[in-house]
């Protein structure tokens, strides 16, 4: 393979993984690039912190396809307040809730997972909230970030 193919492979991993286009993974790699640090790095946080993300990782959906489900159809308030778009951007010490129907609930119960550390869980009442911006170390994802950065390099 060359080296095209390999940050291609690279690129098509991540946004498969995180289930996003080509368009939304552009504009995460432009918004990574204008912030100081680790462009690679910075780009998996952005990601991490998606709703629909944060949803799966606390274990509230077996599947981020589920979860971003749940985030469309209304079941995933975030301060009070419904939000409907699964690429909602989360920020530290915001609170995430389900909606109170039993199904819901029922489902949910049944979905316990160990947590990254970055966030917390309270699993009587459903209520989570983010800690803090996720490491590097805590995303279980097989990839080298800098190969898609590298990616687009010359593209943007």
């Amino acid at each position: 393979m060359t080296q095209f193919a390999f940050r291609l492979a690279e690129k098509q991993k991540l946004r498969f993984y995180y289930g996003i286009s080509e368009k939304q993974l552009v504009r995460y790699v432009k918004s990574a690039r204008l912030e100081k640090g680790s462009t690679g790095q910075l780009l998996l946080q952005k990601l991490e912190i998606r709703l629909d993300n944060v949803v799966y990782r606390l274990g509230l959906a077996p599947t981020l396809p589920i979860a971003r489900q749940m985030v469309n159809h209304g079941h995933i308030f975030v301060n009070d307040k419904c939000v409907t778009i699964a690429s909602f951007t989360c920020v530290p010490f915001n609170i995430i809730k389900i909606k109170n129907t039993s199904t819901i609930h029922q489902l949910v119960k049944g979905q316990e997972k160990e947590l990254p550390s970055h966030l917390s869980l309270n699993s009587d009442t459903m209520i989570a909230v983010i800690k803090q911006i996720s490491a590097r170390n805590e995303i279980p994802l097989d990839l080298n970030e800098l190969l898609v950065i590298e990616y687009y390099s010359n593209r943007l």
